[in-house]
């Protein structure tokens, strides 16, 4: 298993990563293709892992990608997302926002931020979830992807991400807030890149900290997570016959890695913030 603590990385991830700054040759083409695939301006922490591992990053990238061209992967990611069950949340009131001090500008990031991970995290649980399910032997042998809805094309989350800060970059008390962050709906072994993106605004996340809480406290969030999970696992291994067969097939000891590390994300961060972010945005007010 190639996982680390964050504390090892220099970057601040919790993994060792290949980042989007320090990628160079063929792994910076494939994130500038992963970035206009999923049209998001970030290359996921899960990607960026996959790039440290010999060979894994291009195999895995060619299988999928005619289930990208295809559609298939967002029918399914938004298929996903419109069965989930989440509440709309009170609490973060236009009133609110301005009195914690966050401004239009603020908030008008900050819902990129979130809407960029709402759409990937949705995407990389199926697309990810075809390939475990193909390297683990459990796609459902000669039967072809299933028939999927017609997708209509969702327009790129635009916009600049903030600096990916590390713990170790944040005030001590912000960085205590993203880990208590973290921690709630469990599964807290992997960070969540997002909660690092949004702690340029603190008052923020001490809001929606006080906001999903209690949801989580009082169990209702548990249900949720497990249900994205057992889905996104499903829906996955639906279309995993859907992926194409590159030549070059990585050795057993990085196939070993690669099933450990998707197994990880998307039992853990992935599948949790799919139930996560959902909850935050319903609370917003609309932005003027």
């Amino acid at each position: 298993m190639t996982a680390t603590s964050a504390s090892a990385t220099a970057s601040g991830d919790p993994v060792a990563t290949n980042t989007e700054a320090e990628a160079t040759g063929e792994i910076a083409d494939l994130y500038a293709d992963i970035r206009a695939t999923l049209g998001v301006p970030v290359v996921n922490l899960i990607w960026r892992h996959l790039a440290i591992m010999p060979g894994a990053l291009p195999w895995a990238w060619e299988a999928l990608k005619p289930l990208y061209a295809a559609g298939t992967v967002a029918a399914q990611a938004n298929a996903l997302r419109n069965g989930l069950d989440v509440p709309s949340l009170a609490g973060l009131s236009g009133p609110t926002l301005a009195a914690a001090g966050l401004s239009k500008a603020d908030l008008t990031q900050i819902v990129m931020i979130q809407n960029s991970y709402e759409r990937s995290n949705a995407l990389n649980i199926i697309a990810l979830g075809a390939l475990l399910a193909k390297l683990q032997g459990t796609s459902a042998a000669g039967e072809p992807a299933p028939v999927v809805p017609e997708v209509i094309a969702e327009s790129p989350v635009v916009g600049r991400m903030p600096a990916l800060l590390s713990l170790a970059e944040m005030p001590a008390e912000v960085a205590r807030l993203v880990q208590d962050l973290n921690r709630i709906g469990d599964r807290d072994e992997i960070l969540a890149s997002m909660y690092r993106h949004l702690s340029h605004w603190p008052p923020y996340l001490a809001l929606i900290h006080t906001l999903i809480a209690p949801f989580a406290a009082d169990g209702r969030l548990e249900p949720v997570i497990l249900n994205v999970i057992k889905e996104g696992r499903r829906r996955a291994g639906e279309i995993a016959n859907g992926l194409a067969t590159p030549a070059t097939m990585p050795g057993e000891e990085v196939q070993a890695d690669m099933i450990a590390a998707l197994s990880l994300f998307i039992d853990g961060p992935i599948g949790k913030m799919i139930a996560i972010v959902p909850l935050i945005d319903r609370a917003l007010p609309e932005l003027d």
